[in-house]
């Protein structure tokens, strides 16, 4: 396997089991907030569809709606590898201290929006920092760094959620230091990695990458049906720019004005508006534009969450 690490001070840092799907929880929904503080963000996204942006974190799952954040009353999981579908998330992690699920979780999904969830695979092996998920294929990429019988290290794809594996080659992939993957929505062969080292692009599930442009420290990379947006670090100026499939053409992205902007950790967009926009920084600040970038509502501020 090549040599993989996290971006050091940027980012936050097969036994294939029969699926078998948790008793759903009758009295799980999302409450007023009590705890406010979010240390460990661990991904976010438009589950279920949307229309609201859900955060997963070291203490469950909190939802922004028109009246503010929300906070799951229950299942406060670890969620790692958070990454939302259309029919809801998939994710990895560990349980919440007093859980009767094993640890780690392995890969999980749930349609309910974590009120439960089906144990996919791996279940009491492994845990997925590096997971994306195609919003509308459901094709699944790993990044495994915990070695078993039934998977090595290195990078992975499913097409049928977990059932079946595949081990991708990496060819043409020379970056050390990765921040994230990302699944097209559709197209279950095209996968993006950002690095260290800049963009890289595979349409062949893995096995051969190209550098579609010359941006180097990518932060956090998304994949959209025409193209993606990608967060990057530029003589010490963060920036954040929307590209296209097979055009050379980008464009930036304005941030939050009047803004100490730290490097971009999470982007999300909202699968049926794509100028609705959401990012989250290294420090657990949170940002929302309705408008591609022109105004910015601030939802968190090192991870305070707004009122």
């Amino acid at each position: 396997m090549k040599k993989i690490k996290m971006y050091a001070g940027l980012l936050l840092l097969i036994a294939i089991l029969s699926a078998c799907g948790t008793t759903g929880n009758k009295s799980y929904s999302f409450e007023e907030v009590k705890n406010s503080k979010i240390n460990h963000l661990h991904g976010m996204g438009y589950i279920n569809g949307g229309p609201e942006i859900v955060i997963s974190t070291h203490d469950g799952l909190y939802e922004y709606v028109k009246d503010g954040w929300k906070e799951a009353n229950s299942e406060k999981h670890d969620y790692m590898g958070f990454q939302a579908i259309r029919e809801g998330f998939f994710s990895s992690g560990h349980p919440e201290p007093g859980s009767n699920y094993k640890n780690p979780l392995g890969l999980i999904k749930s349609t309910d929006r974590g009120a439960s969830f089906d144990q996919l695979a791996f279940y009491g092996e492994i845990d997925f920092h590096y997971l994306a998920a195609g919003y509308d294929s459901k094709a699944i990429y790993v990044l495994n760094e915990t070695p078993t019988k039934e998977m090595p290290t290195g990078l992975h794809y499913s097409a049928d959620e977990g059932t079946t594996w595949k081990e991708s080659s990496m060819n043409e992939f020379n970056s050390e230091f990765i921040s994230n993957l990302a699944a097209h929505p559709s197209r279950k062969e095209m996968i993006a990695i950002g690095s260290k080292d800049g963009l890289f692009l595979s349409e062949d599930y893995g096995e051969n990458f190209s550098l579609p442009n010359e941006a180097k420290m990518v932060t956090y990379v998304t994949l959209t049906e025409t193209g993606g947006l990608y967060a990057n670090l530029e003589n010490e100026t963060v920036k954040l720019t929307s590209f296209a499939f097979g055009s050379d053409q980008e464009i930036e992205i304005q941030l939050p004005k009047n803004q100490q902007i730290e490097p971009i950790a999470f982007i999300a967009m909202n699968p049926d508006d794509q100028k609705e926009i959401v990012i989250a920084t290294h420090n657990n600040d949170i940002y929302l534009t309705k408008d591609e970038g022109l105004n910015w509502k601030t939802l968190a501020e090192s991870g305070e969450l707004a009122k």
